[in-house]
């Protein structure tokens, strides 16, 4: 799940990375204290302000201001820090004698340095300051639109996480007749539209539309189980799953593959660990269904098998002993 949520962020970022990585030279280049005050000095309210209050002490801050900045755009670099902070001054002396004016350049100030806060916020803002401000707001907007995208994405999937349980009491409620199949639907359809990436929904949900004789929307469950799986057994799962809705369907040379598919993996998974009883059980089922499907015995004879030797080995589960005398009974038919 964690590294589901990581892809899922990364994949919401890329366009903030894309972006960041076209213009990283840009970015590592930004000044953000003198982009921040620069937007503070270059604001309308420091100009209101400055009209209002205009005396010669004042004029003559401004005035060295406007030559340290002639003089960087010359090229004077090292002058940089010097105008940072006579543009600071010069706002502290107003705020000093205009209380309404040290409000809204307080609240200004506090917009400005919450965007200039990452990398990409500080060269958008630099980008406003040299001029550019409708292409400096676009990118700002950009980059709220993919955050929000994000932050609704993390709500979605922990909203997806309550559903989930409560749809497994659901199940529950439906087993005991309190509760129909159509009721449960809708909450795995709500969870699968929520957080799409979890296997084990959509191979429930495939399930459930299964039974209410729902085919074409189980197919779709199920290739998307098949395309959100993370090991090998979700794989050989999935290909039960879709060779059961082929088998309803009608399509049986489809469903012996997908079975046969399975099978492939169970076997594997089955043989590399003979003390998993979860993956001994998972052969067994893969053996029934191919037997189902092409009525050959053989693979029961074969299910029987596993079963004896987990029940040997006492890795047969209690709830599971009455498949040794199923499986006999299948045999012997």
């Amino acid at each position: 799940m964690k590294k589901l949520l990581l892809i899922i962020a990364l994949l919401l970022c890329l366009p903030m990375l894309i972006a960041a990585q076209s213009s990283a030279t840009a970015v590592t280049q930004v000044d953000v204290r003198a982009e921040v005050t620069a937007a503070l000095y270059a604001a309308s309210a420091t100009l209101a302000a400055a009209e209002r209050m205009a005396d010669e002490k004042m004029r003559m801050q401004r005035k060295e201001i406007d030559t340290l900045r002639a003089k960087i755009q010359t090229g004077e670099k090292r002058l940089n820090d010097a105008l940072s902070t006579a543009e600071e001054n010069y706002i502290a002396a107003l705020a000093a004698r205009d209380r309404t004016y040290a409000h809204e350049i307080a609240i200004f100030r506090t917009a400005v340095e919450n965007i200039a806060a990452t990398p990409e916020g500080a060269a958008a803002l630099a980008r406003f300051n040299a001029g550019d401000e409708i292409g400096a707001l676009a990118v700002l907007d950009d980059l709220r639109a993919a955050r929000d995208a994000a932050r609704q994405k993390r709500i979605d999937i922990e909203s997806a996480a309550e559903g989930r349980n409560i749809a497994l009491l659901a199940l529950e409620a439906r087993s005991k007749g309190k509760m129909t199949t159509g009721q449960v639907i809708a909450r795995y359809e709500e969870i699968t539209r929520l957080d799409p990436g979890v296997h084990w929904d959509w191979v429930e949900l495939g399930r459930l539309y299964h039974e209410a004789g729902k085919l074409s929307h189980a197919l779709r469950a199920a290739q998307a189980a098949s395309d959100t799986v993370e090991n090998d057994r979700d794989r050989s799962v999935a290909l039960n799953e879709l060779g059961d809705i082929q088998t309803a369907q009608g399509d049986l040379p489809a469903a012996l593959k997908s079975y046969q598919n399975s099978l492939a993996i169970a076997e594997r998974l089955a043989q590399s660990d003979p003390g998993n009883a979860g993956w001994q059980r998972d052969l067994i089922v893969s053996y029934v269904k191919l037997s189902e499907v092409t009525d050959d015995k053989a693979y029961v004879t074969k299910a029987l098998h596993v079963a004896l030797g987990m029940q040997k080995r006492k890795i047969l589960a209690p709830r599971d002993a009455w498949l040794i005398e199923e499986l006999q009974k299948r045999a012997e038919q």
